[in-house]
């Protein structure tokens, strides 16, 4: 069984042999919520992918104090994973992000899409993207990672083209597509962190040409589907529409495949 995983920035400093002391923030919740005391092992880590082990030898609601026993450091994946999330009503967004912090997404970048039906209003844009942010933060520990998601800020319609580049592989995830994500995926040059070494297309070519790209961005519009001018200004900059397979899913669940599908693609899962 995996061990307790807490957030908090002092993981940085920790050195295996010392003894480091961590605040009332992550002390409290973990005594009195769940219940850590003397002796046990846990997990800290600052989501920029250091993570320490140790075991506790003092604990109470104000602070605790733990044994280092282990330091290992993430570094940040290449390609990165990028979920382009429409926002969605009944919190289906929130359920596509949550699902996309477990399986993996290095980077979230929230979209208003022209016909989504939810929306950030001025007045509650800050609360909203604090909602995202932490439900990030929390799904990132239940999944016990070292280094959380980024969360873009807000982009509405056609803007979403000037947040993507050149070095970037973005598909629309659309149910016209005649190209099938896998199929576009196995087109991408092999090079990623964890990807078995193999002969390909070469490498100096750019993105849609063989070579790995420095993000693999996954666009999800909402129920009311992307409208004709969002996809034109995205296939102008490049961007593949792609379909995920025979069924049509929902704007909660079409990231998370999309997602599953590159994953294992990169050799990763």
């Amino acid at each position: 069984m995996s061990l307790p995983v807490f957030h908090t920035a002092a993981a940085a400093e920790a050195v295996p042999g010392t003894v480091l002391t961590v605040g009332e923030g992550v002390a409290g919740h973990a005594v009195r919520v769940r219940r850590i005391g003397p002796g046990e092992h846990i997990e800290i880590v600052d989501g920029e992918g250091t993570r320490a082990r140790g075991q506790v030898t003092a604990a109470s609601a104000m602070g605790m104090d733990l044994d280092i026993t282990a330091v290992t450091h993430e570094d940040e994946p290449h390609p990165r994973l990028v979920l382009v999330q429409a926002l969605a009503k009944g919190d289906r967004d929130l359920q596509a992000i949550e699902a996309a912090t477990e399986i993996g997404v290095d980077e979230v970048i929230p979209w208003a899409a022209e016909r989504s039906i939810a929306d950030w209003p001025a007045k509650k844009r800050e609360k909203m993207a604090a909602k995202w942010q932490h439900l990030l933060h929390a799904a990132s520990l239940q999944a016990r990672r070292s280094r959380f998601p980024r969360l873009h800020e807000l982009v509405r319609g056609t803007s979403l083209t000037r947040q993507l580049s050149e070095s970037d592989a973005v598909f629309v995830l659309h149910e016209t597509a005649q190209k099938r994500l896998s199929a576009a995926l196995a087109e991408l040059g092999h090079g990623g962190d964890d990807a078995a070494a193999t002969s390909g297309p070469d490498p100096a070519a750019g993105p849609g040409s063989g070579s790995t790209p420095e993000r693999i961005v996954l666009i999800v519009g909402p129920e009311g589907g992307i409208s004709d001018g969002e996809l034109e200004a995205l296939t102008g900059i490049g961007a593949q529409p792609v379909l995920l397979g025979p069924t049509i899913l929902r704007s909660s669940s079409a990231g998370s495949a999309g997602l599953v599908m590159a994953q294992n693609s990169l050799g990763r899962w």
